[in-house]
């Protein structure tokens, strides 16, 4: 893929802004946990609760903290009916790590204002997977909700705790549909930090045999949110193809303005090293 003019612009915002730095993220100091362990009750055409199983349940968290440097976690789980993780239900737990010095994140969903309150005065940040197309919503989640509702959520989350937006890139089986209204929103009242993630064709899912979406569309994603949100930390998150597309992706990412990959491939590394980049590592959640 050549460099297009709009992947130029955006790469002299990034720079202008940033300087001449990159993030790499190694994630191995945050501890993903599950507070529903494999279950959810979605069945997303996406994923289909195969993501659970690589997460610890919540009661085995002790375990894993004895056998490895854990800094940081990633409180998540499976979805009610009504589209929200209820995480909620393991306060304690949860008000036992912040005591003890855990940094957390969290997937709180589309949870209830008081839930939200409750939570979140424990949680140092939020992960919020924002998706405005009301197909999409119902084709992927299976639920009935709207842009609305994800707004509404979103804004509850940010009166009360930092919240970095999560979109997924062709989450409509590999479409671009409703990514750009989705940055458009985020630019009037731009956040700290985005995470870009991008569907992945996943085995026993729906979506398993749909191809990922389209390379130049995605860094058209990518550039138009760098322009769009010029003071924003941008990220690419863990969640994308692997092989050959991520080789690709990666290296076009850094092209597109970002701020940080996590897990990067050689080709992102050798692009950093051929840029004269500052390169940074990082050992926790992308958020974090």
């Amino acid at each position: 893929m050549n460099i297009t003019p709009k992947m130029e612009k955006a790469m002299k915002i990034k720079t202008t802004n940033f300087g001449n730095e990159i993030q790499f993220s190694y994630p191995n100091e945050t501890l993903a946990i599950s507070t529903t362990g494999d279950n959810c009750n979605l069945s997303c055409a996406h994923c289909n609760g195969h993501y659970l199983k690589n997460m610890t349940p919540i009661n085995d968290y002790k375990s894993k903290i004895k056998t490895k440097n854990i800094s940081s976690f990633l409180l998540s789980g499976g979805c009610s009916f009504e589209g929200d993780v209820p995480i909620n239900r393991n306060i304690e737990t949860i008000k036992k790590l912040k005591e003890e010095g855990y940094k957390l994140n969290a997937h709180l969903g589309l949870m209830d204002r008081k839930s939200i309150e409750d939570v979140c005065k424990h949680i140092d940040i939020v992960s919020f997977d924002l998706v405005f197309d009301k197909e999409t919503i119902k084709e992927v989640y299976k639920i009935d909700k709207n842009r609305e509702d994800y707004i509404k959520a979103y804004e509850t989350i940010r009166e009360v705790t930092e919240v970095a937006p999560h979109i997924c890139i062709g989450l409509k089986g590999g479409q671009i549909k409703g990514e750009y209204d989705i940055i458009n929103y985020l630019s009037k009242n731009p956040p700290k930090k985005v995470t870009f993630i991008v569907l992945i064709p996943t085995k026993n899912t729906e979506y398993e045999n749909v191809s990922p979406p389209d390379l130049e569309k995605v860094c058209d994603v990518l550039c138009e949110a760098r322009i769009s949100l010029p003071n924003t930390e941008i990220n690419l998150g863990c969640m994308r193809p692997r092989g050959k597309y991520r080789k690709e992706l990666d290296e076009l990412a850094i092209m597109c303005g970002i701020n940080k990959i996590v897990l990067p491939s050689n080709n992102a590394k050798a692009r950093a090293i051929d840029m004269n980049m500052t390169i940074e590592e990082t050992k926790e959640c992308c958020v974090l």
